[in-house]
């Protein structure tokens, strides 16, 4: 069971990481579960925020594309297509990353858990 966190903690992390105009404002639940995912500074805070994301599979594309898998020239077009990206998700990224609901269902924001 995660340490028990006080609101002077939440207070603190949300001023720092709202200062920092990479997201808006929260509720303490999200600063509740960055803590008990380890994150306590703006500084991990950035080096682990991946962005919102309507789903893993939405999360598993746009990273694979912006590192360049999917412009492989032994990946042909037709496959990129074809790629069940939830599955992706499930199967190998979530074990690197965590999600944190924000204001309502669908916003969520991904978190590297290796910062």
């Amino acid at each position: 069971m995660a340490p028990c966190v006080s609101l002077k903690d939440i207070d603190s992390l949300r001023d720092a990481i709202e200062s920092t105009g990479m997201i808006d404002a929260m509720p303490d639940s999200f600063y509740e579960e960055l803590m008990d995912n380890g994150i306590e500074t703006v500084e991990q805070f950035e080096d682990s925020y991946q962005g919102q994301y309507r789903d893993g599979a939405e999360f598993s594309e746009e990273l694979c594309e912006s590192i360049g898998y999917l412009n492989e020239t032994n990946l042909p077009a037709f496959l990129q297509f074809c790629i069940d990206w939830e599955a992706v998700w499930m199967s190998s990224l979530r074990f690197d990353y965590f999600i944190i609901e924000g204001k309502r269902a669908g916003d969520n924001r991904f978190f590297s858990s290796n910062y």
